[in-house]
């Protein structure tokens, strides 16, 4: 994927989309980025995952109807399963799968809809927005560590039971009786 089809494919994108899909990708290189992830590859993910997004949303984009085609914009991740595009993204910046699978959480939901995403760890976890379109409020960059803080805690917290108990990396370790 060369840079300038990057920098043509964005050019073309509603000034919203981009404000909504650097979002998410910005969301997702900062989980990343909490697990020391090379600062290089941080920024080649962003760029191909923003590109990426923008190719695939682009006939699925209605600002007038938000949540119409809400279920094809949505990233998601389930146990070992991380959403291809982002799979896609991380491959050509050079994490492998197993990389993607332990750094990002093993349950996780981001909705990028015109205006808003918003994200879900877990299952039952709280839906928090992102970035909020009706006041232009993207995640503030001196709540980064605040809010990654939140982020993990989250993690922490989701899904725990009798019989599964989850280590940092997301990944399922029975509990030994």
């Amino acid at each position: 994927m060369s840079s300038g089809n990057f920098v043509t494919n964005i050019a073309k994108m509603n000034t919203t989309m981009k404000r909504e899909v650097t979002s998410a990708s910005n969301f997702l290189a900062n989980l990343l980025r909490a697990r020391d992830c090379c600062e290089n590859r941080l920024e080649i993910f962003s760029r191909v995952l923003v590109n990426l997004l923008c190719e695939h949303y682009q006939s699925h984009w209605f600002p007038e109807a938000p949540f119409r085609g809400s279920g094809y914009r949505c990233l998601r991740f389930n146990f070992l399963t991380v959403d291809p595009l982002v799979t896609k993204a991380g491959e050509a910046a050079g994490f492998s799968a197993n990389v993607m699978q332990t750094c990002l959480p093993r349950e996780l939901t981001i909705w990028v809809d015109p205006a808003e995403v918003s994200y879900r760890i877990g299952e039952e976890g709280s839906v928090c927005v992102l970035y909020d379109g009706k006041t232009d409020t993207l995640l503030p960059e001196a709540s980064q560590s605040d809010f990654l803080t939140n982020c993990k805690n989250q993690f922490f917290s989701f899904g725990k039971s009798q019989d599964t108990d989850f280590n940092f990396n997301g990944v399922a370790v029975p509990v030994e009786a």
